[in-house]
């Protein structure tokens, strides 16, 4: 029987993640810099650079565990050792994702022979994305369709004033290029409300999901006032910005302070926040937490209080 982590269908919440009660980290996500070479409106930057050698050696001393990082930014394809920490990510055997506005060269992003790609991409008429900061859209088309015929990619798509009239016609556009599935947004400057009429996207499971939590009236972000659940998610996963570490990247890009400098001891602080800390009585928590991941906590929640999923 399917509980509410299967349906979600991402990648970084699963099953196996549900159960998973090992020592270690699961699943890391770097924002590599702060240097973009887009000027989105919604955008809420995180404004530090990595130091290489720091963020090798806390890959390496979590290696046992790590089965999946994240690598964002800013654009990561600004950060100047990028092909030498992918490839040192998959030597280690883990697995390599990269979020991206698409405007490097697509022999760069082949040569990078990362696992899966998050592609930006806001709306299909040139003109308005050049209004909303982008630049060169016509080689950011070009780079999804080749890149989606060799890698898995999906396609972040920020629902706004902008688009929300024409959204079905985005995601058909975007559909069409090959790629993989869609995780559409709402930017938390417009909170508008999309209509998706009657489409079937049940080949698609993460624009499934959103789509139908939309349809039923459901939040993308934030926690409903019965939910009571900890973060269990803060103890296996670790979201990194600059020296510091997050209880995830939404924490920080809201202005939420870090846990604590990378430096430390990672899986102690984290395990201590954990214990310490209430979601339901955190602003950012309450407001910006997202669906995918209120699912997760409130069945690992379950899970913990004796409950079958």
């Amino acid at each position: 029987m399917k509980n509410e982590v299967d349906v979600t269908g991402f990648s970084e919440i699963n099953r196996a993640r549900l159960y998973y009660h090992g020592y270690g980290f699961w699943y890391c996500e770097i924002a590599l810099t702060g240097d973009c070479n887009f000027s989105c409106h919604y955008c809420n930057g995180l404004h530090s650079d990595i130091d290489y050698n720091e963020i090798l050696t806390f890959i390496r001393s979590n290696s046992y565990s790590l089965r999946h990082v994240q690598l964002t930014g800013g654009e990561p394809t600004l950060y100047p050792h990028l092909s030498s920490l992918c490839r040192f990510i998959a030597n280690n055997g883990i697995k390599v994702g990269l979020s991206t506005n698409g405007s490097a060269d697509f022999n760069f992003y082949k040569s990078l022979n990362v696992d899966m790609f998050s592609i930006s991409l806001d709306d299909y008429d040139c003109d308005i994305l050049f209004r909303r900061g982008y630049n060169d859209p016509y080689k950011i088309f070009s780079n999804i369709m080749k890149l989606s015929k060799i890698a898995y990619v999906n396609i972040g798509l920020i629902i706004d004033s902008l688009n929300v009239d024409r959204i079905r016609d985005i995601i058909k556009y975007i559909l069409s290029m090959g790629v993989a599935d869609i995780k559409l947004s709402v930017s938390t400057k417009d909170q508008v409300r999309p209509s998706f009429g009657n489409l079937d996207f049940s080949k698609y499971p993460i624009l499934n999901y959103r789509v139908n939590r939309f349809r039923q009236g459901l939040n993308m972000r934030g926690m409903y006032d019965v939910d009571s659940f900890k973060c269990y998610l803060v103890k296996n996963d670790v979201s990194i910005v600059g020296r510091y570490h997050y209880p995830c990247l939404v924490y920080a890009r809201e202005g939420g302070k870090p846990i604590a400098n990378l430096g430390t001891d990672v899986c102690l602080n984290r395990t201590r926040w954990f214990e310490q800390h209430n979601p339901a009585q955190d602003p950012i928590c309450k407001k910006y937490c997202m669906d995918f991941k209120c699912a997760f906590n409130r069945e690992r929640h379950l899970l913990e209080q004796g409950f079958k999923c």
